[in-house]
């Protein structure tokens, strides 16, 4: 088997057409249906894909065929992973899941730096929701899994790598911020995260009951959260809008008068400043949530994988520290003031 036809096979599976499965690996069409031929003449003629349905699919020969090219690229990446770090050098490929979220604000940069301090090294980003890492880390399609979803603990090691924290953003043009104007924090608050000093109060959910909420769908972390918060302060919500990402259901409240959102405290680093919301903390231990990079216990990951965890806990340990010094500091200010 060659190198490229496990990934050939497993990126046309993965994208359900020839055309689409050759834009992402940056080959024509027709080059692509040439391998995929070439492989199946060496198996006696055997299809692997199911070229009759849409999108296409395996056929039963061809889940076998993968599930042991799978195990194959798994070995030889080992073998490699093996003497490349005997040698000082970490080379190969590390398939990463996360949410968009992650993948454009948290691991972008961090990758980048990877990267550069091992340039024989390659890093496969993929956009996912949680059930699709889940199901990428269960095949072995990914070897890292980066989200705020708790995995099944017997199949997957979880790495705790900080928390984040759940706020309410509510239109500005909603009346009832009049009422709760003494318990609305500043964006400076969140960007330091001084609000979780036990001196910012936390508002009464309960306030909002009457509000329209926009809520992310329902096999989400942040929806299963913002209904215990609901029912925690003794309401049901009446939700408005379902949306996919947390930025966007963010944005779209920045932008109109849509309803109530829960959103991540980090986000505000990367919105733009605005007056058309008003923040509040949320004094429910529900409101936090770990961070977390998970990866399968069997197989145990590579060397590879291993020096990838090391090397993200170090950083995002790094940020948590200099967060934590970033708000020391600022009390340490309004002492001496």
């Amino acid at each position: 088997m060659k190198n490229h036809d496990y990934e050939y096979v497993r990126t046309i599976v993965q994208e359900g057409n020839f055309s689409k499965a050759a834009q992402k690996l940056y080959i024509s069409q027709p080059a692509l249906s040439a391998a995929i031929k070439k492989i199946e003449k060496d198996l006696n003629g055997i299809p692997l894909i199911d070229r009759s349905v849409n999108p296409v699919r395996l056929t039963a020969e061809g889940e076998y065929w993968l599930e042991k090219a799978r195990e194959i690229d798994r070995i030889e990446n080992q073998i490699r992973d093996h003497f490349a770090a005997a040698a000082g050098i970490w080379s190969g490929t590390i398939s990463v899941g996360s949410s968009a979220y992650f993948c454009a604000y948290l691991l972008a940069n961090l990758i980048r730096e990877y990267h550069r301090r091992n340039p024989s090294c390659e890093i496969d980003l993929t956009e996912c929701d949680a059930t699709s890492m889940d199901q990428g880390l269960r095949k072995g399609t990914l070897d890292v899994g980066i989200d705020v979803e708790q995995l099944d603990p017997d199949l997957f090691d979880s790495y705790n790598l900080g928390k984040e924290y759940l706020l309410l953003a509510v239109p500005a043009s909603f009346s009832i911020n009049r009422k709760a104007v003494a318990f609305q924090i500043r964006r400076e608050q969140i960007l330091d995260r001084s609000f979780l000093q036990d001196e910012v109060p936390a508002v009464d959910l309960g306030l909002f009951q009457k509000e329209p909420f926009v809520l992310l769908k329902k096999n989400q972390d942040s929806y299963r959260r913002g209904m215990a918060l609901c029912e925690e302060a003794g309401f049901e919500p009446d939700v408005t809008l379902y949306l996919d990402q947390l930025l966007t259901a963010y944005s779209v409240a920045r932008n109109g008068q849509t309803g109530c959102v829960f959103f991540r405290d980090t986000i505000v680093q990367y919105a733009e400043d605005t007056d058309k919301l008003c923040y509040y903390k949320l004094g429910s231990p529900l409101a936090a949530r770990d961070i977390r990079l998970s990866v399968r216990k069997n197989p145990k990951p590579t060397k590879l994988v291993r020096n990838f965890i090391r090397f993200i806990q170090e950083k995002m340990q790094g940020q948590a520290l200099s967060a934590a010094g970033a708000d020391s500091c600022s009390q340490g200010k309004e002492a001496q003031g």
